[in-house]
């Protein structure tokens, strides 16, 4: 079972809103295949760092989306051993 497993958080810029904020998609990537989803939470894009698929801040709502950011993470992962096993 040689399967590649890709996560990438992005933003999805084509739908900027008036106050200049994006949603925020996941992307699960599976031997070059990809299917995008929607995590319901958006941001400024000057507050989006690219490289680490994170927002930029010390705030407490920068710390929040951070944080379910991290949860989606984990929960994918976890959907992703259970099923391996």
């Amino acid at each position: 079972m040689n399967k590649t497993f890709g996560l990438l958080f992005y933003l999805k810029k084509n739908k900027v809103d008036a106050q200049g904020r994006c949603p925020i998609y996941l992307r699960i990537t599976i031997d070059g295949k990809r299917k995008e989803i929607s995590t319901k939470r958006i941001i400024e894009i000057e507050k989006w760092n690219n490289q680490g698929s994170k927002a930029i801040g010390r705030t407490e709502n920068v710390k929040e989306l951070n944080a379910y950011l991290d949860a989606l993470t984990a929960k994918v992962y976890q959907c992703q051993r259970d099923l391996i096993q």
